[in-house]
């Protein structure tokens, strides 16, 4: 039965003739236009059958659903008189809100005069990432060209190293954490700068910078933690703090180097934080180090300095800058590694057969305070402070500040 000759019998249902009459305005016999009508008629009173099951299904159903929150996944089930075709249908049916949640797999089992109908679903990507996500897409930052220092060249020439690290925006308890940052950069500064001719300035950006790395308010290997915001608005908290901060000691030094340093609770959203730092201020005289390494060197004059965040421990850390970095160990003699981690103020010194120090490792302090895990675990006592080393070209660490926060 062809195409036309089914829509002009459909037609002639209109007519309200006699087959007879029907069949010869068509060029048919009788006999196959009856046939043909009845064939049609009951493919409609089929659909509408078909229709009102689902309608009355879907309002009647008793469904069963099992859904796991902490994974994002779940099953609905349902028993119907009918076999559903699509996942249009199986959606209808089992009531899945498309908003939250979208149809992974489905299957159907005939159970005798029934149906048993069964779906799995998964939740929908969370409405905060899909936000971030296109904050990221959209975002188009305003370049900030910060003018060249005009320093006066006024007491001893030095290097300058500020490693600030384990500050952990987010925390449980940092809610005034900015703030602290900022009050330890200015005293800092004030209290070097004024006999002191910083001529390029180390500024360790990372090491945990931020507490969490995910959505879900976890570190990057997904360790659950204790916060006070959200992941995103740690990232804006973060993210202003240095943003002012680079602005603020680019001030009181002729070069500033950042240094990038991952951390084990943000290795990714600090990653991202730097990048953009870097693409939203520009200076001739601000060097981005923001390349994803965990060790780096930088040399000034006869100062060797390393940087690491300090949660990959071990003994043989001279033995290990040395062969990763043997021109730059030859060529100098005053050699420290900065690292954080434990939110203790730590040194180690490591010394040759001679009078000169070979090797000083130094674990920084932090600035952020104790959340409940630490206190759990007696990790308490600590000073929360910020200290800035000053380097002679030769003579290395001639003066250290320290700015503790109460």
């Amino acid at each position: 039965m062809s195409n036309y000759l089914k829509q002009r019998i459909l037609e002639s249902l209109r007519w309200k003739k006699n087959p007879r009459i029907s069949a010869e305005r068509i060029g048919i016999s009788e006999e196959e236009y009856v046939k043909i009508k009845k064939q049609i008629l009951k493919e409609r009173k089929k659909e509408k059958k078909k229709s009102r099951f689902f309608k009355n299904a879907a309002e009647n159903s008793q469904l069963v659903e099992s859904i796991d929150l902490e994974k994002g996944e779940g099953k609905i089930s349902g028993t119907f008189d009918y076999e559903p075709k699509s996942a249009e249908e199986i959606i209808s049916l089992l009531k899945i809100d498309t908003n939250k949640w979208k149809l992974s797999q489905y299957w159907n089992k005939q159970m005798g005069d029934h149906w048993r109908v069964s779906a799995l679903v998964s939740q929908i990507k969370n409405l905060e990432e899909k936000h971030f996500e296109d904050l990221l897409k959209n975002w188009k930052p305003k370049t900030y060209n910060l003018p060249k220092t005009n320093l006066q060249n006024k007491g001893e020439v030095v290097c300058g190293v500020m490693s600030l690290q384990d500050i952990h925006f987010g925390k449980q308890g940092n809610d005034t954490i900015d703030d602290d940052f900022e009050k330890t950069i200015i005293n800092l500064l004030s209290r070097a700068t004024p006999s002191h001719y910083i001529e390029k300035m180390f500024f360790v950006i990372g090491g945990d910078l931020i507490n969490m790395d995910t959505f879900d308010g976890t570190t990057t290997s997904g360790t659950p933690l204790d916060n006070c915001m959200t992941a995103t608005e740690a990232y804006i908290q973060a993210f202003d703090a240095m943003h002012w901060a680079i602005g603020y000691i680019k001030r009181f030094c002729k070069e500033l180097v950042i240094v990038y340093v991952p951390g084990n609770h943000d290795r990714l959203s600090s990653f991202h934080l730097v990048h953009a730092l870097s693409q939203s201020i520009k200076s001739d005289e601000i060097i981005w180090d923001i390349k994803y390494e965990e060790r780096k060197v930088h040399v000034w004059h006869n100062n060797f300095n390393a940087f690491e965040h300090g949660d990959k421990r071990s003994k043989n850390n001279p033995l290990i800058y040395a062969s990763e970095y043997p021109r730059e160990w030859g060529e100098t003699i005053n050699r420290t590694l900065f690292k954080g981690h434990i939110h203790t103020d730590r040194k180690v010194e490591y010394m040759t057969s001679n009078e000169t120090a070979g090797f000083i490792e130094k674990t920084l302090p932090s600035l952020g305070k104790t959340d409940y895990y630490h206190y759990s675990n007696k990790y308490v006592g600590n000073r929360r402070s910020g200290k800035l080393e000053l380097q002679h070209p030769s003579l290395g660490n001639i003066a250290e500040f320290a700015h503790q926060v109460l």
